[in-house]
C-alpha cells in the first residue's frame, strides 16, 4: 500500500480522517493525496439585452475565483497541519501531497483515482454541517464505483485503533479471498478478524453450513487467535442487534464487500440496509470483491 487518497471538505470532521490515514501510512510508508472539489457552476441570469454587460454574471465569476482562493488556502492550512504531525511523530516514511480543483464531486473523484491511482481511500461519511445526506451519498458513491479499499470514517473524536476488525460475510465464494486479504492488511496492527453472519431467527438457513465450511479454511489463524468465526440469530430489530454486538466485541472497524445489486445487498440479512450500516457510527471498511 503505497498511495492514499483523501477526499476532505473542510470540516471539523476532516481531522479524524486524516488520522486514519497517517495509521496507515506511517506502517506501510505511504504517499498521501489530500483531495478537494468545490462547486464551480456559475450561474448566467437571463437578460433581454444581449449586447449590455451581464453585472451578475462577472459577480458570480468573481465568487468563483474567491471560492477557489478560499479552497486553496483552506488546503494549505490543511497540509501544514498534516506535514507538523508528521514531523512531531518523526513520520519520515510518509510523504503528503494535495490537489484542489473545480467541479462535480462525484465526476472529479473518478478523475482523481483514474490520475492518482491509490490503493486505499479514506473520507468521511458527514460533511460540513454534519451534513450526512450529501457527504454520505459522496462516501457510498465511491464504495460502489471505487476498485480499492474504502475507509469512511464517522464524526467521532478519537481513533479508535484496528484491534478488532469485523468482517460482515454474505457467505459468498469470495469471502475467502476476503479475509484472507484482511489477515494481511492488518497483521501489522495485531487485529483480530471477527467473521459474523447474522440470521432471522424465524428464517431457515444455511448459514450455519456455510459458515463452518468457511471456518474450516481458517484453521491455522483460528489457532492463533487471528480470526475467529460465529453466526448470530436475531429478532427483527437489526439496528439494536447489530450495535449490540459492536458494543459487546469493541469492534473498531467493520469490513464488508459491496455488491452490484446495492450497497448492501446480502450484508448480514436482507433486512439490514445502508442506514443501519451508517448508524454503528464505526469506521468502515469496503473492500472489493475478487474479481
Amino acid at each position: 500500500m503505497k498511495k492514499i487518497l483523501v477526499p476532505v471538505d473542510f470540516s471539523s470532521h476532516t481531522d479524524i480522517t486524516c488520522r486514519y490515514a497517517l495509521e496507515f501510512a506511517k506502517v506501510f510508508g505511504a504517499e498521501i493525496k489530500l483531495f478537494h472539489t468545490y462547486f464551480d457552476q456559475i450561474f448566467i441570469a437571463d437578460t433581454s439585452f444581449p449586447d449590455t454587460l451581464d453585472m451578475s454574471t462577472i459577480y458570480n465569476e468573481e465568487l468563483m475565483k474567491e471560492i477557489f482562493r478560499q479552497a486553496e488556502r483552506n488546503m494549505e492550512e490543511l497540509e501544514e497541519k498534516v506535514r507538523n504531525l508528521i514531523q512531531k511523530e518523526n513520520l519520515a516514511n510518509i510523504t503528503v501531497s494535495s490537489a484542489v480543483t473545480g467541479g462535480e464531486l462525484e465526476q472529479e473523484l473518478k478523475e482523481i483515482c483514474n490520475e492518482f491511482h491509490p490503493d486505499l481511500v479514506v473520507m468521511g461519511t458527514t460533511g460540513k454541517g454534519k451534513n450526512v445526506n450529501i457527504w454520505g451519498k459522496v462516501s457510498t458513491f465511491i464504495i460502489d464505483h471505487a476498485k480499492v479499499p474504502v475507509i469512511t470514517v464517522p464524526d467521532i473524536k478519537n481513533f479508535h485503533g484496528f484491534e478488532t476488525i469485523m468482517f460482515a460475510a454474505d457467505l459468498s465464494e469470495g469471502n475467502a479471498t476476503t479475509i484472507t486479504g484482511l489477515i494481511d492488511l492488518f497483521s501489522v496492527f495485531s487485529a483480530r478478524i471477527l467473521v459474523v453472519h447474522f440470521i432471522t431467527k424465524a428464517k431457515q438457513s444455511d448459514a450455519y453450513v456455510k459458515m463452518k465450511a468457511l471456518q474450516m479454511k481458517f484453521g491455522k489463524e483460528e489457532k492463533t487467535n487471528q480470526v475467529s468465526f460465529e453466526v448470530i440469530e436475531v429478532a427483527e430489530d437489526n439496528q439494536a442487534a447489530v450495535d449490540q454486538f459492536v458494543t459487546a466485541k469493541k469492534i473498531q472497524m467493520i469490513a464488508f464487500q459491496p455488491h452490484k445489486h446495492g450497497l448492501l445487498y446480502m450484508f448480514f440479512t436482507k433486512n439490514i440496509t445502508k442506514k443501519n450500516l451508517f448508524a454503528t457510527n464505526v469506521p468502515l471498511l469496503s473492500v472489493p470483491s475478487p474479481v
